[in-house]
This record gives structure tokens, sequence and C-alpha cells, in this order.
């Protein structure tokens, strides 16, 4: 690259500065950067733009970052010749030699780290290893990274992505901590990791828009993280595509997490995303090229995170597996934050595609007991797993634990044939290279099948439609049996279907509370639909629900909620110094936000107010202990001490006789809509929780500044305001009488209140304004006096009472007897449906106002009496004379008129004696005058007194301030005030002070006036009216505050202009705003402006004392006309129309409401007058006389119960419940109804059904497509001659032909073969009886029969098989899988054909490990690390190949001698990718031994069971517990022991348990194993393929074979696993099973041996 001189510039990151220099240049200054001028931090040139970081606001992650993450660097260069595939694409076209001359030749040296030579900073030999070898371990060193920062991908957005270089030995928790602390990922609830193909492959249409839409359906809706490799290619690249396409369609804040882990070596363009400074990129700009390089990947730039794992090597694929698989793991050890027992985080692995690693990936998911999805259809790897795991099969096998139980468990069968088609797919996928490898691990793969779950996308019954549901569902299943485990999960993903389907099933049943803990869980975490389900299954409120679980919901609100902030705030009102809330605080935050009427139970009740939550809660208290009552006796003080001592809740009442409500009530409080209806729909009553619902919410929302709760509380309290009317209007249409009863019966459970008071306290005017509402209050308003009586015929009456016997109309007595039993209230004073205005007493012991008790409460006629009396109880009652008068005079609307006639006449003799009759001397008018105020004032001291009494707070103060929220009462106090200071000033003995008392009076009767405003409320058409006027009245106050910055501007400046100097006083004041303010109403004082000598006078003396005015000063005249033409046109032109708009909007406002105010205000005046006494005033005070001796009498007597308006009890309450229970479900029932029949659904279903018909048809395309390549496998299969097998597809496998299919094709192949012999026959009969035809037979094709055919390919099969067992076992298969045998390490890879020592291998770089039982130096162990040690220092530790005397240890092999290289001994067998002892003891040969204990398998009758014509064999197998295989009970070799008595020992131990130190049967049982084992003969002795085999350390094995023929010995024998292992059996040998180690080896050399099925 040419160098030229150039200025560069690039983008820099917040806080930087760019040095503009030149490129060929040295730097202005010595360290080649300036001072930032805003972050005053160094900044750097332009060519490492970004580098530097916002300091102020960043620092935190850099600093922990470059102290705790660190990468890896080559630190010895190794040169190596480059391959020419590890060079980069070249335009020009170069032979070889140029290109190693240009490449080697140039002096930069590739190292074998991969890097060139340049790229090594500085170089640190390590003494001890040879300087021709390279190794990761020996030849690399960690330092602090320097590549992290936020990338920012060109051409993508300009969204920057979190990443970071890390070295493949950083510790997992340190990775954690990054991502959910410095990165500030949430902790996940699910974690899928992804794995499939690297490169980029094609995926159906179909099954992309299922895979992308089930992944981020899965993950969004249970707050999963998505792990990948983080690449822009395969499968990568979907996740991605699927992440950006839910980030532009979700309206959802929360992004889904997609991690990308990949390998830093193998990133191209990596150079971008390294600072210079070590400080990080904010952000590193990243390119993504179009031609991928040689061994290198783009990052993919829809991911979210990216770490990038490093272990000092470029261009070595696969370095982030392992780091990967233990992250993956560490997050899976996390809990979540669901609840105290919360469950681990589940992991799942999805695959698709892939290749070998994919199948290694998938073996190593299984050793981790991790649930797997393999996609079928998305080719390779998925296609290979997916066939395997269909067409394999399971046997029920019983087995013995160690207590002895016979169990049943299932086992996974391979079969020959099986193995034979799998090893054909995997040979055309991936060729025969490493093809035993590879067949092995698909077999490793489905040792666990309930891993394993297969996702085909299809329509046919059972098959999913997303691939959602298999993910969770194979978490599920991975946890099967563990219901609660399960349970947990899916309320952490929120996936209800998943619980419907998966856990929830018909033949399960949950014991009683056994769901409580889960159900709390659930209720807290706001999963409507799984508390829904829970209800639906048997859980119980009322069990459920007790003190310490409602003190529970209460105290873990969220301390940024406003249900936390109100509780500490009622907390702190009622002086609780404890941790917690009680449910005292609760019902004073009830009543806080539903007025001083609503009773809560928790302050009704005394019992909550002894609660103790400290010792409900946490089981101790901070309270003294209660001091024992000894007037209750002995017993007394032992049960308080005993209560003491008892702990929590056995003293508290454990449950709520309505739990429902108390748990709606927590939700309406925690605004939690769904939760809230779902107990409303559960509960009883129904309008009146929906009432309080909206009175709590409106409330809370008035008491917010948060704009969006407010709004969101109004939204859901409207929709419980339309479900309270609904179901009202519904109870309204089936039986009037009953829908009235429900408005005012006193509900116990709900303050004590009825459905119209807490309507009309909360302000619920849609609900008044019904029908319901309005029919009561007409029926109240009305009294005893018939609704068709005219308004004339009323005044008449009123004006000339003994009309009233001629027009007055009444209601028509109902006879008691006819009154059915379910509606005779004869304990109350009326029925609402009389109207009697005396129903809104409340109980029959508050007599002040029974004057119908005797007309109501006529007693049952005796049914025994004669049939005379009977036939009269239909007739109607009649009112008499008197009767007709006192219900006239107490009926409400007649109160009411007498009322206004008498205010009338009271303002008209206020007037009089004001313009007549005040003098001096009192007059007789003004006595009668003062009288009337007075009667009044009573009047409203009783009303106060009522107010005061009636409600249910506990202080005066807001006691008063329930009275005064009425604003009437607020003018009534007032205006009496107001009438006292005037009458005082009247009697004062002063001249001056009658004039001050005319114009107090005055003013006061201005006042008594506005009263009278009060009464027009009742009417239709000013009611609204006097709305309209006190809300324009508030919008005149907001603009007279804009008005008056106009006005006060323009005084000041006008009057300092006209009269400057003038001297302060208060008259100045006046001065300065009278001009301004009376020019908005016209008034321009102009002849002051233009006022000049001699009317006026510049002299202050002559002014000053009033006798000349002020002359204006010459500028003043000229400058304040024009800013008076300014300040008219803003203020009368503007100002004026803004208010005028105001007035509009509020009136256009109000007239939309104007009849759910009038009929609002209608019941307040209702609500009053039915209260009054029937006397106006003044002759009101004789009813106040009569009222207080009623008060006295009753209250010397007994107590009288609490008055309240509109409170009745209904003698059928329950039935009114039930009622209106069964009326609220069917309107929610036909509500339900109506939606699915909406016009929206109905759309919903028939998109739903046309995806169902598409995908259908698709299917049938995709089966016409097998069902060809089935045709063609089948064709090639029975041609004669074998034709060239295709090249493979890169995308899929060759289809296989179904097994029901097969069947069918095979039944029609056997009957063809039955008729061409039938036909050969009858040709051969008739060419014998001579009646052949003369032309010649048709000669019938030769088929082979399926018996022949069968037995051909099931002997092809079992020489395959038992080819690959054999194979296996010289490739030592086991000592090369992954990971090693009880850890995490993975072992570096060592393909099949590079397994032995003699083919080179320069790139092998082995992992070391020893375990930690083997570090700890037990007896069975070297003591030597001869690893540890230099090659020259290893010599003479330890004597191999011979008898070591000294550790009396046999160190021969069975092999011979093997080799020992740089002191340490070498596997004979070849390379296993790992060095070290790992779990073995000893360096070199291990010795062991391993018994095949067999018998002939036999039936009920002992008679031998065979197989294809040969007897089937039994051996004893155990089952392991670090891998779960099973294998042949065995052991290693005590130094000293021999190999008899260490088989007997170890099969033992293994195989016989705890059985053999029987003393009843240890005699005997020793006796036949030495008989037994006296008979053995071995079977194999050499090299044991073991998984715990490394490169400096192998087991060797001597295995016997003890055969029991007639069952004479091991009949009696009764198996049971030992300690050492999970269980024992007896299993039949096959080479279908999946054994540990080489034991299918040594268990086929006994079968041979003996000629038995295999």
């Amino acid at each position: 690259m040419t160098v030229i001189s150039c200025l560069t510039m690039a983008r820099v990151g917040p806080g930087q500065d760019i040095e503009m220099r030149d490129a060929a240049g040295p730097p202005d200054n010595p360290n080649g950067s300036r001072q930032s001028l805003h972050y005053n931090e160094t900044a750097v040139t332009a060519e490492n733009v970004g580098a530097v970081p916002p300091m102020n606001v960043i620092s935190k992650e850099v600093k922990w970052i470059k102290k705790n993450i660190r990468k890896r660097q080559c630190r010895l260069i190794v040169e190596k010749t480059p391959k020419t595939d590890q060079l980069p694409p070249l335009r020009t076209q170069y032979n070889r030699a140029q290109i190693e001359t240009w490449v080697v030749g140039s002096g930069d040296a590739l190292c074998q780290c991969g890097y060139r030579k340049s790229s090594h900073p500085h170089t640190r030999p390590h003494d001890g290893f040879p300087p021709d070898v390279w190794n990761v371990d020996a030849n690399t060193y960690s330092l602090p990274t320097d590549t992290f920062g936020e990338v920012e991908f060109v051409g993508y957005g300009q969204t920057e992505r979190k990443y970071v270089r890390v070295d493949v030995k950083t510790k997992t928790n340190d990775m954690l901590k990054l991502m959910m602390d410095i990165w500030g990922l949430d902790k996940p609830n699910l974690l899928i990791s992804v794995t499939g193909g690297a490169k980029n492959f094609h995926m159906k249409a179909r099954l992309k828009e299922v895979f992308r839409r089930g992944l981020m359906k899965v993950a969004k809706s249970t707050g999963a993280w998505i792990i990948t490799g983080g690449t822009n290619t395969g499968v990568m690249k979907h996740v991605g595509e699927s992440v950006r396409d839910y980030g532009l369609t979700s309206v959802s804040s929360t992004p889904v997490v997609a991690i990308g882990i990949a390998t830093w070596g193998v990133i191209q363009n990596k150079q971008e995303l390294i600072s210079k400074d070590g400080n990080g990129k904010w952000p590193a700009r990243y390119r993504i090229e179009k031609e991928s390089k040689v061994r290198e990947s783009s990052l993919d730039p829809n991911h979210t995170h990216f770490i990038l794992v490093d272990n000092g090597t470029q261009h070595d694929f696969g370095v982030e597996i392992p780091f990967r698989a233990q992250l993956e793991q560490t997050v899976a050890n996390m809990k979540t934050d669901t609840s105290k027992d919360a469950v681990s985080v589940p992991i799942v692995l999805l695959v698709l595609q892939g290749g070998p690693n994919t199948l290694q990936t998938v073996k190593q998911a299984v050793a981790n007991n991790t649930p797997i999805v393999v996609v079928e259809g998305s080719g390779k790897a998925a296609d290979i797993l997916a066939y395997a795991y269909n067409n394999s099969g399971e046997e029920e096998i019983e087995v013995t634990d160690q207590d002895g139980n016979i169990l049943t468990q299932m086992r996974t069968v391979f079969d020959d044939a099986l193995s034979a088609e799998v090893q054909e797919m995997v040979q055309e996928a991936y060729g025969t290279k490493n093809l035993v490898n590879n067949c092995g691990v698909v077999k490793d793969c489905l040792e666990k099948r309930d891993l394993i779950n297969v996702f085909k996308l299809g329509t046919s019954i059972g098959s999913q439609k997303d691939i959602d549901v298999p993910i969770l569902h194979a978490l599920l299943k991975a946890n099967k049996g563990q219901d609660f485990h399960q349970l947990r999960l899916a309320l952490a993903w929120n996936r209800i279907d998943i619980a419907k389907s998966e856990i929830f099933t018909d033949d399960k049943l949950w014991p009683s509370g056994s769901l409580d803990e889960i159900m709390l869980l659930a209720i807290n975490l706001n999963r409507v639909d799984f508390v829904e389900m829970f209800l639906d299954n048997g859980v119980s409120l009322k069990e459920f629900l007790t003190v310490k679980v409602l003190l529970q919901l209460y105290n873990s609100v969220q301390k940024n909620s406003m249900l936390y902030t109100l509780l500490q705030k009622m907390k702190k009102k009622s002086g609780n110094k404890e941790k917690y809330v009680g449910l005292t605080e609760v019902g004073m935050l009830l009543q806080y936000l539903l007025g001083d009427f609503y009773i809560p139970i928790y302050l009704k009740e005394a019992y909550f107010s002894r609660i103790d939550t400290e010792l409900e809660l946490d089981g101790w208290s901070s309270r003294p202990p209660p001091e024992p009552n000894f007037k209750d006796g002995m017993l007394g003080a032992a049960l308080v001490m005993g209560n003491a001592m008892a702990g929590p809740v056995e003293q508290y009442r454990q449950d709520f006789e309505n739990p429902y409500q108390e748990l709606f009530t927590w939700a309406v409080l925690q605004n939690r809509q769904d939760m809230a209806k779902l107990f409303w729909k559960q509960g009883k009553e129904p309008t009146s929780a929906a009432l309080v619902a909206f009175g709590l919410m409106t409330a809370m929302a008035r008491k917010t500044d948060d704009c969006e709760l407010a709004k969101k509380l109004h939204v859901n309290a409207d929709e419980f305001c339309l479900l309270s009317v609904n179901v009202l209007n519904e109870c309204y249409e089936l039986d009037e009488h009953k829908a009235q009863d429900l408005l005012v019966r006193e509900l116990d459970h709900w303050g004590s209140a009825t459905c119209v008071l807490i309507a009309v306290e909360t302000d619920n005017k849609h609900f008044i304004s019904q029908t319901a509402c309005q029919s009561l209050l007409n029926s109240v308003w009305m009294g005893k006096l018939s609704p068709d009586n005219g308004t004339i015929s009323m005044l008449t009456c009123v004006l000339c009472p003994p009309m009233l016997f001629l027009l007055m109309k009444y209601k028509e007595i109902e006879n008691p007897d006819t009154v059915p039993t379910n509606t005779n209230y004869n304990q109350f004073e009326t029925q609402p449906k009389d109207g009697d205005r005396v129903q809104l007493v409340r109980r029959q012991t508050q007599h002040g106002l029974s004057r119908a008790q005797t007309m109501l409460n006529i007693k049952t006629q005796d049914m025994a009496k004669g049939e005379a009396e009977a036939s009269n109880r239909n007739k109607p009652l009649k009112y008499n004379p008197v009767q007709k008068i006192y219900l006239f005079y107490s009926s409400p609307v007649i109160i009411f008129v007498h009322n206004v006639l008498s205010y009338l006449l009271f303002l008209g003799l206020f007037s009089y004696v004001l313009l007549i009759k005040m003098a001096k001397t009192v007059s007789v008018q003004e006595i009668i005058l003062m009288v009337w105020v007075f009667s009044i004032f009573a009047e409203e001291i009783r009303q106060s007194v009522k107010t005061v009494m009636s409600s249910a707070s506990k202080t005066f103060q807001t006691k008063l301030q329930s009275y005064i929220t009425d604003k009437w009462n607020v003018v009534d106090v007032f205006t009496i005030l107001l009438f006292v200071c005037g009458m005082i000033l009247r009697f004062l003995p002063y001249d001056s002070t009658l004039e001050v008392a005319r114009v107090v009076l005055a003013l006061n009767l201005i006042t008594f006036f506005f009263r009278i405003l009060h009464i027009f409320s009742v009417h239709k058409e000013l009611g609204p009216k006097l709305v309209m006027i006190a809300r324009m009245f508030f919008d005149l106050l907001y603009f007279v505050i804009i008005l008056m910055v106009f006005v006060v501007a323009y005084a000041i400046a006008a009057y300092s202009i006209l009269y400057p100097n003038s001297e302060l006083s208060f008259d100045l004041a006046i001065a300065v705003l009278r001009t301004a303010y009376w020019n908005l109403y016209g008034e321009l004082f102009l002849d002051e402006l233009e006022r000049k000598e001699p009317e006026c006078t510049f002299n202050s003396l002559l002014y000053s004392n009033d006798t000349l005015p002020r002359c204006p000063t010459q500028v003043g005249s000229f400058v304040v006309p024009w800013l008076m033409g300014l300040y008219v046109l803003f203020s009368n032109i503007l100002l004026l129309n803004l208010l005028i708009a105001m007035f509009s909007y509020t009136f256009e406002l109000t007239q939309l409401e104007t009849d759910s105010i009038w009929k609002s205000l209608r019941f307040q005046t209702i609500s009053e007058y039915c209260e009054r006494p029937s006397l106006p005033a003044p002759l009101i005070l004789i009813s106040h006389l009569f009222l207080l001796l009623k008060f006295c009498c009753l209250r010397c007597c007994r107590p009288q119960d609490r008055e309240r308006g509109f409170i009745k009890k209904i003698p059928n309450e329950r039935e009114i419940i039930q009622w209106e229970n069964v009326i609220a479900d069917a309107y929610l029932t036909r509500k339900e109804l109506a939606e699915a029949e909406n016009i929206d659904n109905r759309i919903n279903i028939m998109h739903h059904r046309m995806e169902v018909l598409m995908s259908k048809v698709e299917d049938i395309q995709d089966e016409q497509q097998n069902m060809t390549a089935i045709q063609h496998t089948s064709n090639a299969a029975v041609a004669p001659a074998v034709a060239p097998r295709p090249q493979p597809s890169q995308q899929t496998i060759t289809a296989k032909m179904p097994p029901q299919l097969e069947r069918r094709i095979v039944s029609l192949e056997d009957q063809m073969s039955v008729t061409c012999k039938a036909l050969s026959w009858i040709v051969q009969s008739l060419q014998e009886n001579d009646m052949s035809a003369n032309r010649a037979p048709p000669n019938l094709p030769e088929l082979q029969t399926h018996g022949e055919i069968e037995k051909k390919k099931r002997k092809r099969n079992e020489d395959l098989a038992l080819t690959n067992i054999e194979k296996k076992r010289e490739l030592h298969y086991r000592s090369r899988s992954s990971p090693y045998s009880g850890s995490n390490v993975t072992r570096f890879f060592v393909p099949d054909e590079l397994v032995f020592w003699e083919t080179p291998f320069p790139e092998y770089s082995p992992v070391k490990y020893l375990s930690p039982e083997v570090k700890a130096n037990p007896y069975w162990a070297d003591k030597e690390d001869l690893i540890e040690l230099p090659p020259n220092k290893r010599d003479g530790k330890i004597k191999f190949n011979t008898f070591d005397y000294v550790c009396k240890v046999d160190r021969t092999s069975h092999l011979g001698d093997y080799k020992i290289v740089d002191g340490l001994p070498q596997n004979p067998f070849g390379r296993t990718g790992i060095i070290g002892r790992g779990l073995l003891g000893r360096w070199g040969p291990n010795h062991a031994g391993d018994p095949i204990v067999t018998r002939w398998k036999r039936d009920n009758k002992g008679q031998i069971i065979k197989s294809g014509g040969k007897p089937l064999l039994e051996f004893v197998s155990i089952q392991r517990t670090d891998n779960q295989l099973w294998s042949l009970p065995g052991g290693m070799c005590e130094p000293g022991q021999q190999i008899h008595e260490c088989l007997k020992a170890e099969f033992s131990e293994e195989a016989l348990g705890s059985l053999i130190t029987n003393e009843d049967h240890k005699k005997e049982l020793n006796a036949k194993l030495d008989m037994m084992f006296k008979i053995g003969k071995e079977v194999w002795r050499g090299y044991a393929d073991d998984p715990r085999n490394t490169d400096n350390a192998w087991l060797e094995t001597l295995v016997f074979h003890y055969h029991d023929d007639d069952g004479s010995i091991l009949n009696n024998f009764t198996l049971r696993a030992g300690e050492t292992v999970e269980k024992a059996t007896w299993s039949t040998a096959s080479s279908a099973l999946q054994l540990h180690g080489a034991h299918l080896f040594y268990l086929k050399k006994v079968v041979e041996k003996l000629q038995a099925a295999f």
C-alpha cells in the first residue's frame, strides 16, 4: 500500500478531539494528542478515532473491563509454511513460487499461531520447551484486553452494540458480571443456545417464517437470552434477521437479547475493533465485506452483544465452543428472580442443519442434561439426528436400585439396520472422513432420549405450528415427573398454553393446598391466566388467603409504585413504627381514597388492629409481650402466655369471609386491571365491587403527578364504571323492585355503605344517571304521593291545604297478606317500591322520622281465619284523612316547595328591612328576621352534627372536612357569620356603625340571594347551568392571572412616564392600577392625558394637597396614548377572545354531560330534603326541639344506631346477592359471545384458516417431492447394476423411506412372489399333462423371496455393526469423546485419520487436565506430577515398562513396551486430545478387571429363548453414576491385588450390593461365587477404550467370562445396585445396546464364543 500525504478525517466518539496532521509526518507534540476542551481528556489522532470513551459517562465500564478482562497473545514465534488456502484471494494470478517468495521471502514469517511475525509486538521465551514445538498453553500469555466498547455496523443504522475480546480462560462468573452489572442485561428466565450450519444454507420459506416467528415469540414471552456463534453466516444470520424483524415490528421497549460468542481469530476486519490506547472504541465503525476471506467471517449486524473468545491463534474455528459451553452452564446455574424458591435458569439447545461440530455440541449438551430441539427438514446434522430419533426404539427393563426395589426403566435401542442407515446418511452428508467418530456421536446423542425433541413443520394433527412450543416442551420433558418445577418454569415464562397442555392434564390430581405457594407467586407476578387456571383446578381461596398471605401481598409491592407511597403515608399517619405495613394502614388508605362514609373491615373489626405483622411475616415480634389479664383468672393469663410462645397465626383468624374481595381490592390498588377483573368475575356483589374500584382508581388518579399513570387509571376506572352500569341495567330490566333493593341494601363487606352512596361519594355521575337510580329517586322524591299528581295540583294544595282531599292522589297500599315472603320487609319502615321518604332511614330503631310505620308494618293475617277475611286480602287499603294530611306534608317534594316559598318570604322580609325598617330602633320585622336566620342556623347545626356523627373518621378535623367539602355548606356558614357580624355592628351604640352594619347586611343579602341558586339545581335546565357558571368561574381565575400580567405591566409603565418621581403611598397603588383596569372596559381617560396648565399643575405642593391635579409630562402625553393603544389591542382583542374561547370550550364540555350533571345534582337535592324536617323555617325550630327531646330519650334508654341515608337492611339478602351474581354471569357470557362474533375475530379466524389451507398445499407439494425421491431410491435399490452414487447435496441428505411405506412394499413383494410361484406351477402342470399351448410359455421373472432379501440385508447390517464396534475400539472412540468424564473439559478434536502417532498432526494441541481427586494425592495415585516438570527433569522419577516395587504397581502393558516421549508415557492406541492423567491415578497403564457374568435367557417354563435360530444371552449390567451409561461390573485393581479377587470384589460390590453382607446367606453366596469364578475364562486382555483415557494415562483391562449354563448358580442370586452404581439388572446381549467404553466389544467376544444371538 502506498502511503501518500493527506489529511485523515474520521468520526470521533463523545468527548474526543481530532488532531489533523499530515499522515506521513510526525505529530505536533510528543504525545501525538492535545487536550479535549469538553471532557478534559487526552484526544487521539484521527488515525485512532473513537478510541477515547466519554469518561464521565462510561468510566466505570472502561475501568472494570481493563481490570478484569484479558486477551491472549502469542509470545514465542514458531515458523510454519502457510497453506495456500489460508492466503487471501489475489486479483493477479501468481504461481506458488511467487507466492512463497512474496510471503516468506519478505521476512514477515508466519507463526504457528496463525499471525505474522510483525503481529507479535514482543516475545517471551519459555524455558523447558523445545523451540520448534508450539502449544497454546505454553506459547501464549494473557494481558489486559484492548478490544471492547460499542460497535457500529456501517450501512446498518446507528444502533451500537456492545462487544469485548476475552481470553479463552476467562472466568465465566466475571463474564456474567460484565453482562449483567456493566452492560445492564436483565437476568434471563430462559437461555436458548442456537447451533447448526456455520455456512450459508437455504431454509425453506415456511420453515424460515416459522423459525423466526417462534424464536422471537419464545424469547419475548419468557425474557430469554439467545446465544449463537455471532457471525453473519448460516443459522447465526437467520437468528440475527429474526431479531432485526422483531425490532422493526415490535412495539415493546424491551429488546430481544441476542449474544454472539465467536472466535476472535476468525473475525474478518477485526483490526477495526482494536483501540490503540486500550480504552476501547466508542464506537468502532465495522464494515461487512461482500466477499469473506478464507477461514474468516464477519460479525452479524443484528446481534445485540458480542463476546469474542481469544486463545492467541488465528484462523482456527471452534475456539469458543468450550468457553461458550461453560458460560451457558454458569448461566444455567443462576436462579430466576421469581421467588425465594426460584428455579435455575433453564437452557435449551436449538439445532438447525450443521456439520460434525454440531453433532459434538449436541453430544456435550446430552452429557450436561440440556434439552435439545432438533429442527427436522433443515438438513445434515439435524435431519440425521431426527431420523435416528424417530426410528430408534426404547425397551422397558426391570432394574434393582440400591434399596433392593424393583423398578422399570426405559433404555434406548439402536438396532443394526438403523446403524447402517445412519452410517449411510452420515457418509452421504460428510463423506468417509472421520466416519466412525461421527456415527458414534450420533448414537451417543440418543443415550438420553428424554432430552431430544424433534420439531417437524406440518399441518397434520399433533404437529406444531410454531417452534416456541417444542422449545418449551423440551424443557418440561427434561423435568418430567417434577410437576412443581415444571409449573414454576411455565410461570416464569408466562406461558399458560404450555401449562395447560403439558402440566394440567385431565389425569393429574393436585392435593389440597399444594398450589398455594405457586398461587401466591402468580398473583405477585401478575400472571392472570395462571391464577384463573389455579382457581379452576381446585385452589380454594378461603384456605389460601390467610392474614399472613394478605400481609405478604401488601408488603411486597414495588417501592416505585403509587401504592407503596400511599401505604407509607398511612403508616406514618398512624404512627406505626414497625417494619411492615399492617392491615390497619390498608383500611386507612381505603377510607382516605373513598371517603369517611366508607368503613373498611380492617377498621371495623378490632382484631385486625391487634395483628402483629412482624410476628406473622418474620416469626418474631418487636412488640412487648401482652400483659396477662388476671381478671379472667389464671386460665386467661395462661392463654396469653401460651399465645405469646406459640408464634404467629394461632391467635388470629386465618381466613376471610369473602377472600375474592380482599384480592380484588389489592389488585385495584395495584392498578392491575386484568387481575382485578378476574377476581371481580369470581367474587360476589359485582355492582358494588365495580363501584368501589371506580372510586379507588379515580381517587388515585387525582393524587398522582404521573400523567401516564393518571390516564391509565382513568381508563381502567371507566371500564369498571361501565361494568357496574351494565350489570345494574340487566338487573333493572329483569326486576325493577329487586334492582332498587340492590341499590339501597347495606353492604357489610363494602364499608357498610350502599351502591347509591358509593356512586354519589365517588362522583360516579354515569351510574347515578341510569334509569334504575332515577326510578329510585322518583319514588323517594314523591313519597306516598302518586306520580300522576301534576305540579299545578301540588302548588294548589300547598297554597290551599283543603284542596288536597280533592286533588291529591296517593299510591295504593299493597295488602301485606298478598306480599310474597321474599319481599315482605316488615322489619323496615317502608319498601323501596312504595317510594316513601322514610325508606332513607337505616334501621327500625331510628324512631325520629318513623311517620309511616303504622301503615307499612301491618302484620300478616292469620291463615286460620275465615274465608270472608281471605276474600278481602286482595283489596287495596285506603288512607284516612289524617294519614293523607301527614303523608302529604311529609313528602320530600312538598317539603321542598314549602322551603322554597319560605325562603322567598325570607328574602322579601330581609329586603324590606334593609330598604325601609332599618333605623336606630329595632323593629318587629328585624326581630322576626333574626329569629328566621336563627332557625336557618339551627338547621345548619343539625346538618353539621349529623354529618360529623355519621362520619367514620376518628378525628374531629377529618369529620369537619367531610362537612365543608360541600360548597353550599361553606356558603351557608359564611352567610350566617356575615349576618351575625352585621347584627353585632347594628347594636353597637355608635352612629357610624349603623351605616357599616347596613353595608354588611346588604352584602349579606347578596349572599342569601346566591343561596337560592341551590334550589335551581333540581331543575333540568337550570341545574347544569350552575355547573357551567362554577367551571367558568375557575376559568376566569386563570384568565385573570394572565390578564394581570398585562395590566400591571402597562399600568406601571404608563404611570411612570406620565407622573415620574411620585411619592410612595397607598393612593399611589390605587392610582397606578385604576387607569389600566378601566381601560379594559373602554374608559380611556383621554382628558387626563391631554390636560395642560392652568387646569393642572407641576407644583408638588399644589397637587400634593389636592388643590390642582398633577399635569402629565409632555413625553407622557405623546407616548402613553400609543402605548395604551397597543395595550387595549392585546387585552380587548386577544385576551378577551381567549376568555370567550375558554368559556365556549367549557360550555361544550358541560353541555355534553348535561343529563348526568342534572341527575347527580337532583340526587343531592333529594337526599337533602329527604332528611329535612317537614316544617319550613322559622317553624322548623319546633321540629328541632322535638328531635332533640327524642334523641335524649333514646340516648338514655338504649344506644342509637348511626343514621345514614339510602341504607337498608334487606331480609332476603342472600337471595338478592345470588340473583345479582347470576345476572352478572349471564351478562359476561353474552359479552364474551358478542366479542367472539365480532367482525375482527371473524377476520382473524378466516385468516387462520387460509394459513392452514396454504400450509396443507405446501405439505402436499413437499410430500410429492419426497415420494419422487423415495421412488428414485427404491429403483436404485432393486436395479441389477448399481449406478455411481451422486454427489451429496450441501443442504439435505437423501430422503429415507418411511417404515410404514416400506412394510407395504414388502407385503406387495411377498404377494407377487407367491403369485409367480403359483403361475410357474400351473405352467409346469399343463406341460406335464400335454395341455400346453403350441407356443412356448412366457418366462416368469426369478424373484428373490423377501426372506432371502431380508436375510442378506440383516447379515449385511450385522456385519457392518460388528465392523463398527471393532473400528470404534481400534480408533479408541470413547477415549476421544468430549467432554472429559466428570468435568466440563473439552478435548482437542482428533479426527479418525489422525489418531495414530505415526500420522503427522502439527496442529495437535492437546488440553492439559488433572482432576481434583487425583490432585489430592490419594493412595491409589502417583505422587509425582510429571507434566509440570521440564522434560529434562522427568527422567528417572517413575520406572515405566516394568514392575514398580516402590509403589507396588505393575507398570507393564498387555500390549508390550510403550513409548516414553519427553519423560512421559505415550498412549499406544494414539492421540486422545488431552494430556496429563485426568481421572486416572497412574502414569501409563492403569490395570482394571471386568467380569462378564452370563446366563441363557429362559421363558416361564425354563426353556431357552432363541432369536434367528440362536439362543439369547443375558448378562449382568450396572448403570454408572458418572455418565448414566450401562456397563459391565468391574473396576480398578488395588496395588498387590490378584485379578480374580479384584473381579469377585467388584462384581459383589456393584451388582450384589449390600446383600453380600447378610449373615444368613453370606456363606452360601460366597461358596457359589467361588464356584462360579473358578470356572471363569479369559476373554480379552489389552487396551480398554475408556472416556477417562489420556495421552499419558490409559486403562488396560483383563476380561473374564463367567457363564452359568444351566442356571443352577445365578438363578438364586438377587441383583442389587451397590453404593457406587445407580441400578443393576439382567440385560439381553445385543449389538443395539449402548454400553460404557469398549464393553460392547467385550460382550461381542463372549457372544461369538457361545454362538449366541447378537
